[in-house]
């Protein structure tokens, strides 16, 4: 048996189990964080131009795209929503993936349920298969490529947007097998795209795709049947076959399913920048307060990670507030001085130009720490008369079950963000009724 079709086979058998309530609840909380940073991603400039391109020439039907009156077809619904989705960078993330599950699942997800008037346990179920994917698949690949300069996210988990897609369309074994070898030629992304707007761009053809191809395997359309292991398949032209371990997709998917994996959980954010940020960002932000230091009495800011994380975080001179999102520099500066940082501090040119932050990030250092944990992270304070002060970071906060998010700071990152397109009542009465696995 191929891959493609194990693959199929293992999705579709895990498809048909009773979900647990324990799994309703934590797909239920991805949804919601998920429509939230939607709705305020779509009023960004990238989503504002995007919509300028595409709209013009798609073509109408049921499919919504959020924040706005516009219903189209499915496949531009994806496309907008999804970018609209990660423009941000406030979207939940998963290590097994080393990248964005939800992004990558539900604007495809909701594009086809519109069209076909899908709510509810329909949805739920298609998430949290995409969800189980985007683990099994990134188990599978996720190391290497995000070490090599892919970007898992689309890479990776335009196979996520897929299987939920055939879960929820209710695919054939033999569809479902075709909609994911033509994913296999769909799937791009590279992270040197980060820090623009092109990094969501991304997402949304990711989710684009997802729908296409579930559509046209729908149709008959036809695909190479090993086109995973192939010598020029989709393992060994992104990984090279010995940087590949596929028995995460091809041994039964039976046992807990992965959405309530307690080594690495979903992982939310609070701040909008890139993740491996957070757990500096939690460091820097105690020994603030510890210390009752101002940015005038900092002489330097040190700050080691994991060397997973260093690449794509060391800019120490970001060039807009978009780019400061990936900078650990900007980040840290800026939460010292001001004790927070919000959505208007990535949107914000005053905000980004402020002086004692320009001033200060110069100050920060990064570098690579040889501790296991990837999440882990310390931080050191040096006064301009010599003192310093330490604080070691074990996960950002939410990283695991045993470090949760503060009761309630969700619920309130959902009314922050939606209530940059409607009035805190409406914003209130979404939330209600997605609370009842309403997406309508």
């Amino acid at each position: 048996m191929t891959i493609a079709r194990q693959f199929a086979a293992n999705l579709l058998h895990f498809s048909r189990q009773t979900f647990s309530s324990q799994a309703h609840e934590q797909a239920r909380t991805a949804i919601i964080d998920t429509l939230g940073v939607t709705l305020a991603g779509g009023v960004q400039d990238g989503a504002q131009k995007l919509r300028r391109v595409v709209a013009p020439s798609a073509a109408a039907g049921k499919s919504r795209v959020l924040g706005t009156d516009l219903r189209l077809n499915a496949l531009d619904a994806a496309l907008l929503n999804g970018t609209s989705a990660h423009l941000l960078d406030f979207d939940d993330s998963n290590s097994w993936l080393h990248g964005h599950i939800s992004v990558a699942v539900l604007p495809a997800v909701l594009a086809l349920a519109d069209e076909h008037g899908l709510n509810g346990e329909a949805i739920l179920r298609a998430y949290l298969c995409g969800y189980e994917t985007a683990v099994r698949m990134g188990k599978a690949v996720s190391p290497f490529q995000y070490r090599h300069g892919w970007h898992p996210t689309t890479t990776v988990g335009i196979f996520a947007g897929v299987a939920a897609c055939a879960v929820l369309l209710e695919l054939t074994e033999e569809q479902t097998a075709t909609a994911l070898s033509i994913c296999a030629s769909l799937s791009s992304g590279i992270k040197s795209n980060f820090g623009s707007q092109t990094k969501a761009l991304v997402v949304g053809q990711a989710a684009r795709s997802a729908v296409m191809a579930t559509l046209l395997a729908q149709e008959g359309f036809s695909a190479g049947q090993t086109a995973f292991e192939h010598h020029h398949g989709y393992f060994n032209v992104f990984n090279g076959s010995e940087n590949v371990d596929p028995s995460a997709l091809t041994e039964r998917w039976d046992g807990t399913p992965y959405i309530l994996d307690r080594e690495k959980s979903n992982n939310f954010k609070y701040f909008s920048c890139c993740y491996a940020i957070l757990s500096p960002l939690d460091g820097v932000l105690a020994l603030r307060e510890q210390t009752g230091l101002t940015p005038q009495q900092i002489e330097r800011i040190d700050v080691q990670v994991h060397p997973i994380r260093f690449p794509h975080i060391n800019i120490p001179q970001p060039e807009n507030p978009l780019a400061g999102k990936f900078s650990l520099h900007y980040c840290v500066a800026r939460v010292f001085v001001v004790g927070t940082l919000t959505l208007d501090d990535f949107i914000d040119t005053a905000r980004f130009a402020d002086p004692a932050t320009q001033a200060l990030m110069h100050k920060v250092t990064l570098s690579c720490h040889d501790q296991p944990t990837t999440h882990s992270a310390t931080v050191t304070l040096t006064t301009t008369d010599g003192r310093q002060f330490h604080q070691q970071i074990s996960g950002a906060r939410g990283s695991s079950p045993a470090n949760p998010l503060p009761e309630g700071l969700l619920a309130q990152k959902f009314m922050d963000c939606a209530t940059r397109v409607m009035t805190p009542d409406d914003a209130q009465a979404l939330y209600a009724r997605l609370l009842h696995d309403d997406y309508r």
